[in-house]
């Protein structure tokens, strides 16, 4: 025969107060991670997306200039960059060769996104593609940086004028 189990006293008396706020301290340090890194992920997916929509609008209009080959520069395809919220679209979008009135679009507010600086941004597309200033002088794209306060995404034209979003880039602070 085996002799009786006996346990000690200290496992009779349950969990300690402090043992209980140690477990509760820990799982809340760990519910916080959880949710920040959960918030973090929908700011940048939410900021790609804005990013993305912006780019497809420039490539848009790279594109319809390409495909109309247009040389008058009042209808060459065209996205302006009015402020750190708002932008318009000028492109032939019902295909009778002569730009439509703009598009204004605008930024969600309620995300916090904005671009960056200096303003007016004007991106006027040629007929192969290119950015040209109002003389029809090609120049070099600057990029565009959408952000918020907790990164930033890039949108940069390649040689060949082809727009590149470039994600989640670190937003270092000035000094």
């Amino acid at each position: 025969m085996h002799p009786p189990l006996t346990f000690s006293r200290k496992y009779e008396q349950g969990i300690s107060i402090v043992e209980l706020l140690t477990l509760a301290t820990m799982c809340t340090i760990v519910i916080g991670f959880v949710v920040m890194h959960f918030v973090r992920g929908n700011r940048t997916n939410h900021r790609t997306s804005s990013s993305t929509e912006l780019a497809n609008y420039l490539r848009r209009a790279r594109h319809d200039s390409m495909a109309r080959k247009p040389t008058d520069i009042d209808q060459m395809a065209q996205v302006k960059v009015f402020n750190g919220r708002y932008y318009s679209v000028a492109i032939d979008a019902n295909s009778d060769s002569y730009l439509d009135i703009p598009l204004v679009m605008r930024l969600p507010t309620e995300q916090g996104l904005q671009i960056q600086g200096p303003f007016p941004k004007t991106f006027i597309f040629d007929g192969s593609g290119q950015t040209v200033d109002s003389t029809k002088r090609r120049l070099p794209s600057p990029p565009v940086i959408v952000g918020d306060n907790s990164g930033a995404t890039a949108l940069t034209f390649s040689e060949s004028g082809e727009v590149q979003v470039i994600p989640a880039i670190k937003v270092t602070a000035s000094r």
